[in-house]
Order: C-alpha cells, then structure tokens, then sequence
C-alpha cells in the first residue's frame, strides 16, 4: 500500500497512479459504508467510471489552486542616474544566527564615478534595523557630501514602504524611521524607489563588508579593492537574469 500511495507515474489517462489507488481505496471503503449504515445500498454499475471521474476532479481542482502565476526571464542591472542627479544605493545584513547586522551603501554620479561609501558594524539586532540604518546612513552622507538631487534604490520592499507609508508610534523602530523621513524632507529632491537584488550588488557587497570592521560607521573616500568587480559590472552595465511575473 505505501508502495502504492509513493508512485507518481502517470496513468494512460493522464492522472498520477498514487490519485487513482487512493481514489479507489476511498470508493470502496464509501461503498463499505453505505452497504453496511444504509440499508445495503449498492454502489455504482460502473465503479471504474465512477472513480476515474472522481479522481480527474480532485487532479484539476488542485492543478488550478496549486498554480503559480506565469513568469518570465528578464535581464537586468545597474543604472546610471541621469545627468545632474546622484544616486545612493544602500542595503542590510544579518548573519544568523547571532542577528549580528550591518549597512552599507554607496554614492555615484551619471557617470558611475564613486562619490562616497560607507559599511558600518551595527552589533546585533533585526535585517529591518540594518535596512533602516543603511538608508538614514546613506542618505545622511549624501547631504553632507552637497548633493542636492539624489535618487535612493534599496533592495527592500518593506523598508521602502516603511519609509513612504505613515507610521504608528507604537512601531519598535518608529524613531529610526521617523529619522529616515526628516532626511528625506529636506530641502533637496529625493527619489526612494525599490530596485530588484541584482541590481543592488555593489551596496550589497558594501554591507557585508561591514560585518568585518570595528563598530560603528565607517566612509570610504575611495572604493575598497574588493569592491571592484561589482563597480565595474555596474559601469558597463553586465545584464543579470531575473525571474519575475510575466
């Protein structure tokens, strides 16, 4: 029976032999039922139909809520901001399982020339703090460096709702957030958009960085050397695959 219920093969009827061995042990253990509390009701003529009917019902049934939605490969990668704007790509870290977290990020002109940088070791605490942290950082840098037009891409959906929706008091990280949003509403233009992993490899690389350095923030005038495969890849702009909803 366990041999029976285990085998995926397809049937010549297209519906996998474990569905049809176990629709049949339910028919007859049904049909048990109704011979012995109903009166001796008899089961179907044609008990082979009956089962197979059965079976391709629950087949389609559970294809359709078991579906995923269609998806498709794209290609992706860094984009350079446009001319006048600089762009700040920020992201979190959190190595389980000591919740030891960190952020880092960077700050590129149109040309894809490296402004400033930073990693900073934040000791321990949750993947939305580093997230956070990375966002006021790099924002905070960015105003002090003089840029006045900056567009902010950050690899987390939920810090960039965070950031743009209201915010209750009662939230544990309410005044970092709050933070994030006085820098935001200074007198500059700043964008705070959501961007795809593939697309955040050189602010990512920056995070992790910060996993290895003393607590505290730490800014690179120049980009370190480990650095540069993914500064390079975002200036030529090497195309990365993604998969997402068609």
């Amino acid at each position: 029976m366990a041999i029976n219920l285990r085998t995926h093969y397809s049937t010549i009827h297209g519906l996998p032999w474990n569905l049809i061995f176990a629709s049949t042990l339910w028919y007859c253990w049904k049909g048990r039922n109704n011979l012995v509390f109903n009166d001796g009701q008899q089961p179907p003529v044609s008990p082979q139909k009956f089962i197979f009917q059965f079976a391709r019902d629950w087949y389609n049934a559970n294809k359709c809520s078991s579906s995923k939605p269609p998806r498709q490969i794209i290609s992706i990668h860094w984009i350079h901001p446009p001319i006048g704007r600089y762009k700040i790509n920020t992201d979190g870290s959190c190595k389980d399982p000591f919740r030891h977290i960190s952020a880092g990020g960077l700050i590129r002109n149109s040309e894809g020339d490296w402004i400033k940088g930073f990693a900073a070791n934040l000791g321990k605490g949750t993947i939305m703090e580093a997230e956070l942290w990375g966002v006021f950082m790099g924002l905070s840098i960015a105003w002090d460096e003089g840029c006045r037009d900056v567009i902010l891409e950050c690899d987390s959906w939920d810090a960039v709702i965070l950031i743009q929706k209201p915010i209750l008091d009662s939230h544990p990280l309410y005044n970092l957030i709050i933070d994030c949003k006085e820098a935001i509403g200074k007198n500059w233009r700043c964008e705070v958009t959501h961007i795809y992993r593939e697309m955040n490899a050189s602010a990512d690389h920056m995070a992790d960085l910060g996993h290895g350095l003393s607590l505290g923030l730490h800014v690179f005038v120049s980009p370190p050397t480990t650095a540069s495969n993914c500064l390079v890849s975002d200036s030529i702009g090497r195309a990365l695959p993604r998969a997402v909803l068609a």
